[in-house]
């Protein structure tokens, strides 16, 4: 008797790049200090070999990962600019970020805006993780490319930390300094454009690539916060972001279990996970582990995205959305929402 056939899995969405960046990196490129006005986008496409009109008329405003990898290269060759990434960061605006820019313009606080940076970093890339980590009082923003050979890495990683830099000043004023900047690579010949961009201490040689920020300043006001207008920007940003993935197809198929299983009232652990997703669980916490990232974390990630939408609804009391999410008590909710957002839950509630 044959064996049953097993359903197929959909495929996962490829990986992409909001094109708002991709201008970006044309716009540094044109500027570039080696030969500013010399060397144009349709240069730099021509010679990634990929179409002249690709940028301006990119599908859903997203452009394929693979062909952002063809421009980041065919710019460097093209400029000489040995600091390329730190000065695409440098001209980083709203526009840059996708529906995450504006959004973030609207949050309450710096301390906010980096939760929300985390949530819909995939908005703007899908080359790696962005994340928010909390250190003491402080939170430490770190990235985490997925490709261990990605092109052009050292580049594109310090293109992601000066932009985030660039628009906490966007944010909160030109005075915004993180406590130091770490880079994972090797430090090149001169520091000059490091010490300019980041008015910070800068090590190189770290164990990850990463900007922590203290209490004091996560705590300086956005100028131009919006609870009213946050509240329909997150809610544009969340539905963009379930079209889309994590741009990471294990993450995604982790999330998917973890939700299932919190819609049916349970907590997964990394056995049920692990069968969700026909593998088993020490292949599972093993590449978890490669993306900085592991199963309690993921959970965490789901709780808190299902918690927000609860919150949403004022039908649900902030009781029976802890027991909906599986703790014992409220109190521990509490404490758990306010370590995953930084407020409380009738707080983000009142704001949401």
């Amino acid at each position: 008797m044959p064996a049953p056939v097993q359903p197929s899995k959909p495929p996962a969405p490829p990986r992409s790049v909001a094109a708002g960046y991709v201008h970006t990196l044309l716009d540094a490129v044109a500027a570039s200090g080696g030969a500013p006005g010399q060397v144009t986008a349709a240069a730099v496409l021509a010679a990634a070999g990929l179409p002249a009109g690709l940028v301006a008329q990119a599908h859903d405003g997203r452009l394929p990962h693979d062909a952002v990898s063809a421009i980041w290269q065919a710019a460097l060759r093209l400029t000489g600019d040995r600091h390329l990434g730190l000065h695409v960061g440098e001209r980083v605006q709203p526009g840059s970020f996708d529906a995450l820019g504006h959004l973030l313009m609207t949050c309450d606080s710096l301390r906010e805006a980096a939760r929300q940076a985390e949530r819909f970093a995939p908005l703007v890339g899908g080359g790696g993780r962005f994340a928010a980590r909390d250190e003491g009082d402080g939170i430490c923003l770190l990235y985490q490319p997925f490709d261990p050979d990605w092109p052009c890495r050292r580049h594109r990683v310090e293109a992601v930390l000066s932009a985030t830099v660039t628009f906490t000043r966007w944010l909160c004023g030109a005075g915004v300094r993180p406590q130091q900047v770490r880079f994972r690579h090797a430090a090149p010949d001169s520091l000059d454009e490091y010490r300019r961009i980041f008015g910070c201490p800068v090590q190189f040689d770290a164990a990850e690539d990463s900007l922590p920020f203290d209490a004091e300043t996560l705590a300086l006001p956005v100028r131009l916060a919006s609870p009213g207008l946050k509240a329909v920007l997150a809610g544009h940003a969340q539905a963009a972001l379930d079209l889309l993935g994590s741009g990471d197809p294990l993450r995604d198929a982790v999330a998917r279990a973890i939700r299932a299983a919190l819609a049916a009232g349970d907590v997964p652990g990394i056995d049920a996970v692990a069968a969700a997703l026909q593998t088993t669980p020490r292949t599972l916490q093993r590449r978890l582990a490669e993306r900085g990232t592991g199963l309690q974390a993921e959970v965490a990630r789901g709780r808190c995205a299902l918690a927000q939408e609860l919150l949403r609804d004022p039908q649900h009391s902030i009781a029976a959305v802890a027991a909906r999410l599986g703790f014992a008590d409220t109190a521990n909710f509490h404490r758990a929402f306010k370590g995953w957002t930084g407020r409380t839950a009738a707080l983000w509630r009142r704001d949401a």
